[in-house]
């Protein structure tokens, strides 16, 4: 009997197991921004600040670096979003600046990617 193999994406990738590896990674940031909320959800004394805000400058700082950790899962959860959406557009795998394939490495170490290197970084300059 000949052997069956899955459809490939434009990387040559089986797009079931990226999908399976995008979906289960949106579970991963679900849960850890559902930790997060719960954190913050503990009760706390107010903040304040002043002369005698010692006591209260860690609990400052933690709710700080929740709030900037929240965005950055947020963040992350909207480009896995978008790596899904390309993967069943049928274009995973190609960059949105260049339109050239992503080489098979960088998505390998981050699936989500919509852009190769060179794009995504004249993007952030």
């Amino acid at each position: 009997m000949p052997e069956t193999t899955s459809p490939t994406d434009a990387t040559g990738s089986d797009p079931q197991r990226i999908g399976q590896l995008l979906r289960a990674k949106l579970e991963q940031l679900a849960a850890e921004e559902s930790a997060l909320f719960e954190a913050s959800l503990e009760p706390t004394a107010p903040v304040q600040y002043g002369k005698r805000a010692g006591d209260h400058v860690a609990e400052s700082a933690d709710r700080l670096a929740r709030s900037r950790t929240a965005g950055e899962l947020e963040k992350l959860e909207e480009e896995v979003r978008a790596g899904l959406a390309k993967l069943e557009a049928g274009t995973y795998g190609i960059c949105e600046g260049c339109q050239r394939p992503i080489p098979e490495a960088r998505l390998e170490v981050l699936a989500w990617a919509t852009r190769c290197v060179d794009c995504q970084s004249s993007l952030r300059r």
